[in-house]
């Protein structure tokens, strides 16, 4: 009896043990993943104020089980959110952290993650030339992972550095290449964002009706993955290209479409935006009391906000 005795004690010892440290590991890491969901929906809706608290509470979970690839994402997803504030040394530091666990672990799509939102930080600093090396470097790292968003969004965004300083034949090249990478893995935002860089580049060309039918294509990208920050952007872009053809009417019916998306979302600055571009239209185009209408809106908007 005593060995059956000992083997029954040392099994119930294990199994405690188990349940000590195996679950409760897998409900941290269970409700990190819950936490980034969360966040993820909430950077979609542009409200990154919300986003950072989640996926905040997303790095305290898988600091707790250290958890070196989650922790990696999360200071990942925590610099996006910063960038997004204007808060370029508080990304580049959580980043480098980001970094150096992604280094030390060997996970080179991470690496080339990193890399890609350093260069992002660089670009709003306007310090391209390092932006564009940090792209590169990217772009080798995704390559060799055989990582195709990587490498199509990686492409894109070296078109944008491209246009920054002035090369635009360059960038139109490099975004397109993006384009059958993009709709092979069917990622419909990183479209969006390049049919709207096409677009741009057609515009600057003076080839309008190409550019128009970028921007028009970008929106049906965005509405399908109901991308509503992406939306409010599309339809502002394509108000102001009928405001520049003259188009004046048209122009309006973009304008006031992407305020009601922009309401709706609560984005002050977008929804203030708007409605100055809508005042400025319809006071080119005599409508005084409905301009009336929309002064008094933007006013009630900023003694609310206090600007």
């Amino acid at each position: 009896m005593k060995p059956i005795l000992t083997v029954f004690c040392c099994a119930a010892l294990f199994l405690a043990i188990s349940c000590a440290t195996d679950r409760p590991v897998t409900l941290v890491r269970e409700s990190a993943r819950d936490y980034e969901k969360l966040a993820l929906e909430h950077y979609n809706g542009a409200n990154y104020e919300a986003a950072l608290t989640f996926y905040e509470k997303a790095l305290s979970e898988d600091r707790k089980i250290n958890n070196m690839p989650g922790i990696a994402s999360d200071l990942y997803n925590i610099a996006r959110c910063y960038i997004n504030f204007g808060y370029y040394e508080n990304a580049e530091k959580v980043l480098r952290e980001a970094l150096t666990i992604n280094t030390h672990i060997g996970n080179s799509s991470g690496v080339a993650d990193d890399y890609s939102l350093l260069a992002s930080i660089r670009k709003q600093q306007k310090q391209y030339p390092e932006a564009l090396e940090l792209l590169q470097k990217s772009l080798e790292l995704y390559k060799a992972e055989r990582n195709d968003r990587g490498v199509a969004t990686t492409r894109n965004n070296i078109g944008t550095i491209y246009i920054k300083t002035g090369r635009y034949e360059e960038a139109l090249d490099v975004i397109e290449s993006s384009v059958p990478v993009y709709k092979k893995i069917k990622n419909h935002s990183g479209l969006a964002a390049a049919y709207n860089n096409i677009g741009y580049l057609h515009e600057l060309g003076g080839r309008s009706e190409i550019a128009l039918n970028y921007y028009l294509l970008a929106l049906e990208e965005d509405k399908y993955i109901e991308n509503s920050a992406g939306i409010s952007s599309d339809l502002n872009r394509i108000g102001t290209y009928y405001k520049k053809s003259g188009d004046f009417e048209t122009a309006l019916f973009y304008y006031k479409r992407a305020l009601e998306v922009n309401r709706e979302l609560m984005l002050v600055d977008r929804e203030t935006q708007d409605l100055k571009n809508i005042i400025d239209l319809l006071g080119s185009m005599g409508r005084v009391e409905e301009k009336q209408i929309y002064e008094t809106a933007l006013k009630q908007l900023e003694d609310t906000t206090g600007e």
